[in-house]
């Protein structure tokens, strides 16, 4: 199957031109045998690394971290006790940050300088079973069970801030945080059914009100994207799932303006019965909605609040048999460039966006017998990806856009 360039003017079709042709995805480098957990691409404090858990207890395994150039083996990441880099969240920025639940009815919150120095943690909110947990520069975001509550904490210079309660009581769902370069936040969650948000200005620094962007079944997967200016997307996949059964769902989004706020939510896509949206589902950025879609991975390109008709960029469905088949991650460029990182049953796939169109999907790790969990990161306009590949090696590419 061919895939059609997807032009943010008009989200018209149209082939790829044979111009130049694109510097090549680098040889994978392995920079670990020794991986249980999933792999995050960051940069912080000015340098970059790949993050996950080693081999050992479920809180008790170490944070191993490696360069991305390959140029060394991973090793253990001083002071990240009780990290879960599969269902905690790391961020990126000046400095390094990490929330999740520590497995003592607790929810941890830690910042590094960069990858050459030593965590510091510390324990936020009340006693909670567990915790959602998402990140972004500057901010990090827990939700408690059950019914709880919806949390901030922010960095504050070299100090974590307070841990302000962002939300009313409920079943939170699922949770997602964004921030900008002005230091913006904006949180985003599922409270028994209502997709609620709500803004930290920096300017003033003072939150916003709650406010409702729409409601849903379940929130299964949340992704939010905040501009320089305030323009922000939202999008979920709505599909409640019981003792591994999945109801029909559906991928829903909705944006907003600097000046105008958010429209009324538009749905994407449907899926049937256990036709599970795979991967982390869907990710956004202030141009566009990526997900896993019910039939391929998928992009609808945003245009102040208008949300373009969804369109295939990569032929990967859903695979019930291997829930981490599917997209992967999405990460941006300061120049406007952007890389869709996707899990196939065999490769890791990438596929790049120019600033104005989608090219075709590149083959980033040749054939491996399911490779999962990618992550990508740009310096500059040079994307960096990593991913676990079976059973615990830990890989690492490049290329220039």
């Amino acid at each position: 199957m061919k895939f059609p360039r997807i032009l943010i003017a008009t989200a018209a079709l149209a082939f790829p031109a044979a111009a130049h042709a694109a510097p090549p995805w680098s040889a994978p480098v392995s920079v670990s045998s020794q991986a249980t957990a999933a792999p995050h691409v960051l940069f912080a404090g000015g340098a970059g690394t790949v993050a996950f858990n080693g081999t050992g207890a479920t809180f008790a395994r170490p944070v191993l971290r490696a360069p991305l150039d390959g140029s060394a083996q991973a090793t253990e990441w001083p002071g990240a006790a009780g990290f879960d880099t599969t269902y905690g969240a790391f961020a990126g920025g000046e400095r390094a940050l990490y929330v999740g639940s520590n497995g003592e009815q607790r929810v941890l919150v830690g910042q590094a300088a960069g990858p050459d120095n030593q965590w510091r943690t510390s324990l936020r909110g009340p006693k909670t079973g567990g915790a959602r947990a998402a990140a972004a520069p500057g901010a990090a975001v827990f939700g408690t069970f059950d019914p709880g509550y919806v949390y901030l904490v922010r960095q504050e210079g070299q100090t974590l801030g307070p841990t302000q309660k962002l939300s009313g009581r409920g079943s939170i769902r699922s949770v997602a945080v964004a921030s900008n370069a002005g230091g913006d936040i904006l949180a985003v969650w599922d409270r028994a059914g209502k997709i609620e948000a709500r803004y930290w200005y920096a300017s003033s620094e003072r939150l916003s009100d709650v406010k409702e962007l729409g409601t849903t079944d379940a929130a299964l997967k949340l992704s939010v994207s905040l501009g320089d200016d305030r323009r922000a997307v939202v999008g979920w996949i709505d599909q409640r799932i019981s003792e591994g059964e999945a109801a029909k769902g559906s991928a829903w989004a909705t944006a907003r303006t600097a000046t105008r706020g958010f429209r009324a939510p538009k749905q994407l896509d449907t899926y049937g019965n256990n036709n599970i949206a795979g991967g982390v589902g869907v990710k956004t950025a202030p141009n566009m909605v990526v997900f896993s879609g019910s039939d391929a991975i998928k992009a609808a390109l945003v245009n102040g609040r208008s949300i373009h008709t969804p369109q295939a960029i990569a032929p990967i469905a859903p695979d019930q048999s291997f829930a981490d088949i599917g997209l992967g991650d999405l990460a941006t460029s300061a120049g406007g460039k952007a890389v869709v990182a996707v899990a196939a049953k065999d490769r890791i796939w990438a596929v790049p966006f120019d600033g104005s169109a989608f090219g075709a999907p590149e083959d980033v790790s040749g054939p491996e017998q399911e490779p999962h969990q990618p992550s990508v990161a740009f310096s500059g306009e040079t994307a960096y990806l990593a991913w676990q590949s079976t059973p615990t090696k830990v890989e690492i590419a490049q290329r220039p856009l």
